[in-house]
């Protein structure tokens, strides 16, 4: 799940940087201006996919729990099995994309035009602070998955 999400993350951002404008330090929103209507069509085209791999995957991985456990899945294990699967995604999304993706390698193409060589590029600090307070609402999605996930009892 989370190398689908990563690939996209990474082509989308190859497409066109601009999609990812909202994501990045304040200096460089603020230089760079609002998002255009062409990049933020690719937004909403863009969310299609990434909540389809976010979902899907843990629906699969469930689904895979649940068959191990020959069929018996507590809501209770689902919760869990869905938020680590959140939290690993989380944090692969902090270390990888946003510390060493972009900000340690900078590639030309996540540069937005106008904002080459500002100081939010190197800001490890930006993406930990803004990422932090993701970690308790990462509880609602593994909530309602691990509703719809968990083995019903059958009368």
């Amino acid at each position: 799940m989370s190398g689908a999400l990563g690939a996209l993350i990474s082509s989308s951002l190859a497409i066109n940087a601009e999609i990812w404008v909202q994501d990045y330090p304040p200096d460089i929103r603020k230089a760079f201006g609002p998002k255009s209507r062409k990049a933020q069509i690719q937004t909403a085209v863009l969310a299609v996919p990434f909540f389809g791999i976010l979902l899907g995957g843990m629906i699969l991985s469930n689904r895979k729990l649940r068959r191990d456990n020959e069929g018996i899945l507590t809501f209770k294990q689902a919760f869990y099995h869905s938020y680590a699967l959140l939290l690993f995604f989380w944090l692969f999304d902090l270390t990888i994309i946003d510390w060493l993706f972009f900000v340690t390698f900078k590639p030309q193409f996540a540069v937005l035009p106008g904002t080459e060589g500002m100081a939010g590029y190197s800001d490890y600090g930006f993406h930990l602070t803004t990422s932090l307070p993701a970690l308790p609402y990462l509880a609602i999605p593994a909530l309602i998955v691990a509703f719809f996930m968990q083995s019903r009892p059958t009368t």
